[in-house]
């Protein structure tokens, strides 16, 4: 078996691991696919399934699951599957390339022109969103990761554009940026950047700009610390209303393999809830630096052990209230995690933390001691 086909193998067994988890019933098998239906507690109305291929080497089967993952964040939301999506999107096609399309609607583009300011604004943000979008996968701002983003961005192209109201494609590279290694860092490809960028596009328009529930839910927040930091969102929220179009549809083109969300018409309370909603995101991504807790464990979860992504919740007395703390650990400190709860010790956690709803999150792990 290939390289490529044993990393969609591996990819194909999460996915199956997740819908097993999380309660949905294996169906009939049809064409080589093996049909998955969804519990009752998730109310979806009709029919729905989701298929997963059973024999990987054929043809296509990166595609499949490429649209799984993406029907499976619809429901779950990014922060439950965003990385199993990411890596299913750099799997979907036998090419290493993606492109972001971007189609503007408005009086000003019925001819296929469009303002220059208009241009320029989205494009400034666009290449603003790259950059940042590949230092938040990254997950540092080291000089190293500052320069392997910088060269990301300037190796994207903006392509020919197609007549009627104006389209603007942006071509990215096939690029690693980085390695995985044996410090925990999973492998970061350019395709998974754009997977993750278009994310929280979909996000800011599905949810923010388009829907009217609100927005300081924890499940919520725990996408918007999934998809972006401050830098992030403040340039893809700009890339939408900076240009002043009525519409922008966006489309990621991975091979064959299409997603798409569009902003709707924007209004000016469309526009003023998406401001509204940066400010409240960036008073919760800033949060406070350095906090080190020490309590005891009260749950772990890890639903993809080769994954490097376990989840751990703590209970201890943070400014003299009893609080819950959850943070995401790595293969090493969850089994250091596990043997402390086995033994009912404490542990300490130390890193940067976001307050939410009813708990507190910690991110950019720096200490793990049991």
């Amino acid at each position: 078996m290939s390289r490529r086909a044993d990393d969609i193998s591996v990819l194909a067994g999460k996915l199956r691991t997740f819908l097993n988890d999380a309660g949905w019933v294996e169906g009939r098998h049809i064409n080589g696919l093996q049909f998955y239906f969804p519990p009752q507690s998730l109310g979806i109305q009709g029919k729905y399934s989701v298929a997963l291929p059973d024999d990987v080497s054929r043809s296509g089967m990166g595609a499949i699951l490429h649209g799984a993952a993406d029907s499976l964040r619809e429901i779950y939301g990014y922060s439950s599957i965003g990385p199993l999506l990411d890596r299913a999107a750099a799997l979907s096609t036998e090419t290493s390339q993606a492109r972001f399309v971007s189609r503007f609607v408005d009086l000003s583009t019925r001819a296929g022109n469009i303002p220059l300011y208009a241009l320029g604004e989205y494009l400034t943000q666009l290449e603003k969103g790259l950059y940042n979008s590949a230092m938040f996968k990254l997950g540092g701002h080291d000089s190293k990761s500052r320069g392997l983003a910088q060269q990301f961005a300037k190796q994207c192209q903006f392509l020919q554009t197609r007549e009627g109201s104006f389209v603007a494609s942006v071509e990215v590279p096939s690029s690693v940026l980085r390695q995985g290694d044996l410090f925990g860092h999973d492998p970061v490809e350019s395709i998974q950047v754009c997977s993750s960028m278009f994310s929280a596009i979909n996000f800011l328009t599905d949810r923010v700009l388009n829907d009217a529930e609100r927005l300081d839910s924890d499940a919520a927040l725990a996408d918007a610390i999934a998809l972006f930091d401050v830098e992030l969102l403040d340039s893809l929220a700009k890339m939408i209303i900076a240009p002043s179009m009525r519409t922008i549809e966006f489309t990621l083109e991975v091979g064959t393999s299409l997603r798409t969300t569009s902003t709707g018409t924007i209004t000016n309370e469309k526009a003023d809830r998406l401001k509204e909603y940066v400010a409240f995101i960036k008073k919760h991504l800033r949060g406070e630096d350095d906090v080190a807790v020490t309590g005891s464990i009260v749950e772990l979860r890890s639903r993809d052990p080769a994954g490097n992504k376990n989840h751990i919740m703590v209970v201890t007395k943070y400014h003299g209230d009893r609080t819950f703390i959850s943070a995401t650990l790595n293969n090493d400190q969850y089994q250091q995690a596990v043997d402390a709860h086995k033994k009912k010790r404490m542990v300490t956690l130390r890193g940067n933390a976001i307050r939410l709803k009813t708990h507190i999150r910690m991110v950019d792990i720096t200490d793990f001691l049991t």
